[in-house]
């Protein structure tokens, strides 16, 4: 009698063992590349950075993009701190562009040499950086685009050679090798640049957004904080008045309970569902007043109100900091 290994009950036993334990390896293995923080040789940090100011280059970042190459531990506060850094340190002042999804409204600003752009809520990162490529080009700068995102990387091609652009114009930077080169650099710039790290008013203020996790997760291979969209709104917004109340504007001008209801009314448009942001709410609370918190949709409005008003302290705190700062 021939043997049939697929039809065999013991063979069929093994055969799921063996899968399911390379499942299990090839699944931790992913999750490990995932949460790690990209690094590079110092040699070839040195290179690509010696390329990039050889000739003057405007580098188009999406912020965001590089926040999810450390799979959003990176918050936006430590990302603007190491690029503010590594762009004194390397002659890029004023050279640098952060390109942010959200905001309430479009805006452009410039802080401490860098630039930075909020797409606002009816447009993304990504239009932003494609409307951008051609202008630069054909005013003969040179770009590069920090990204990894392929839509984004076939726009930015497709714009480069209708603005009839000689090859070599546009350059392309993955977002790992990016963050890498932030943080080779990150010493040299905190002994260059006194004020490099004053935008970092306090480490545990700019993760007011993630929840408490296990303190073991990296080490287990589990995936860290996974932020939702209408956290990234909050944080956009919250950073834009940052900048403007830094460099003295009027962020915060005009009546507080309409800006507030303004707030409110942007974060549940642009935000996801209640049901994607209802597992925040904690559960004491809910159970401590079912009537108002019964509901998917009211506990995610429950969570956004919160975070309002964990914006409106922060910004208050943000500017009398900017006041006692005074300008750089």
């Amino acid at each position: 009698m021939l043997y049939r290994p697929y039809t065999d009950p013991a063979s069929r036993s093994a055969t799921r063992v063996v899968f399911a334990v390379l499942c299990a390896h090839l699944s931790s293995a992913s999750a490990s590349r995932s949460t790690a923080w990209p690094t590079l040789p110092g040699s070839q940090c040195a290179s690509a950075v010696r390329e990039l100011t050889a000739v003057p280059t405007c580098l188009l970042v999406d912020a965001n993009n590089v926040r999810g190459a450390t799979a959003f531990r990176l918050t936006t506060g430590a990302l603007v701190d190491l690029a503010e850094a590594w762009a004194h340190s390397n002659g890029l002042r004023g050279r640098v562009h952060l390109v942010w999804d959200h905001g309430c409204k479009p805006d452009a600003l410039t802080s401490r040499g860098l630039e930075h752009g909020f797409a606002g809520p009816r447009q993304s990162a990504d239009d932003m950086i494609a409307a951008q490529v051609p202008l630069l080009l054909k005013g003969g700068e040179r770009v590069c685009v920090v990204t990894t995102d392929r839509e984004l990387i076939f726009r930015a091609k497709h714009a480069a050679a209708s603005s009839g652009a000689g090859r070599g114009a546009l350059r392309l930077l993955g977002t790992r090798k990016f963050v890498a080169m932030l943080r080779h650099g990150r010493e040299a710039a905190e002994c260059a640049q006194e004020e490099a790290s004053r935008f970092a008013i306090a480490q545990r203020a700019s993760r007011w957004h993630e929840r408490r996790r296990r303190k073991h997760a990296r080490k287990s291979g589990a995936a860290p904080f996974a932020e939702r969209t209408w956290q990234r709104v909050l944080l956009a917004e919250r950073l834009r008045r940052a900048i403007r109340t830094r460099e003295g504007g009027v962020a915060n001008s005009g009546d507080p309970t309409a800006e507030r209801s303004s707030l409110l009314r942007f974060a549940a448009a642009v935000g996801e569902d209640g049901e994607a942001a209802a597992e925040e709410a904690p559960p004491a609370l809910i159970a401590g007043d079912p009537h108002r918190l019964a509901t998917p949709r009211e506990r995610g409005e429950w969570v956004r109100e919160r975070q309002l008003e964990s914006l409106e302290r922060w910004l208050s705190h943000a500017g009398d900091v900017a006041q006692g700062l005074g300008a750089p």
